[in-house]
């Protein structure tokens, strides 16, 4: 929570999480990336830490780590949509929104698709600016799926919050209302 959050911050554990991320074991690095993630998701005013003590190349390191799990990756990846969505000078890269993009195809799995898809949504409706990477990687045409999908299915909310993140990517509401 909030709290908790801004107290790890406050007694150094940010410092502590980036160095276990960064030299720990595979285990460490996807705990100490998980935990970035709940902090800066819960108390976005611990971001700043996160950036100052150099967690956003750690964190990008991860997602590219040729010896990283899936798991540790899309955690990392998901905090660093955390931070992109706190801070417009920071950008999700390539590689982060096509691993979080990747979560979309695949059956939910302890969350992750669901925390995969919020992350993604939280992106895209925060800054219009990244429009044409989201075209480049293929992240417009899976919004319009997912949005398609989710009216299909009657999960309504979901299908507005995609029609907002591509209307804030500057494509036009594509989804089909189902009959009542």
């Amino acid at each position: 929570n909030d709290d908790n959050s801004v107290a790890i911050a406050a007694a150094g554990g940010v410092e502590v999480l980036i160095a276990l991320a960064r030299d720990g074991t595979e285990i460490q690095k996807g705990g100490a990336a998980l935990a970035l993630s709940n902090m800066i998701e819960a108390a976005p005013g611990t971001h700043e830490g996160v950036v100052e003590a150099g967690g956003v190349a750690v964190l990008s390191s991860l997602t590219q780590e040729a010896g990283a799990s899936d798991l540790c990756k899309l955690v990392a990846a998901i905090a660093l949509v955390h931070l992109a969505c706190t801070r417009a000078d920071l950008a999700a890269g390539d590689t982060c929104l096509s691993l979080l993009l990747s979560r979309l195809d695949q059956p939910e799995e302890n969350g992750w698709r669901r925390d995969s898809i919020n992350a993604l949504l939280a992106l895209a409706t925060s800054s219009s600016a990244c429009a044409e990477q989201w075209h480049r990687v293929g992240g417009v045409a899976a919004l319009q799926a997912l949005a398609r999908e989710t009216a299909e299915e009657g999960v309504e909310r979901q299908a507005e919050r995609c029609d907002e993140a591509l209307v804030s990517l500057g494509v036009r509401r594509v989804r089909r209302r189902t009959a009542a």
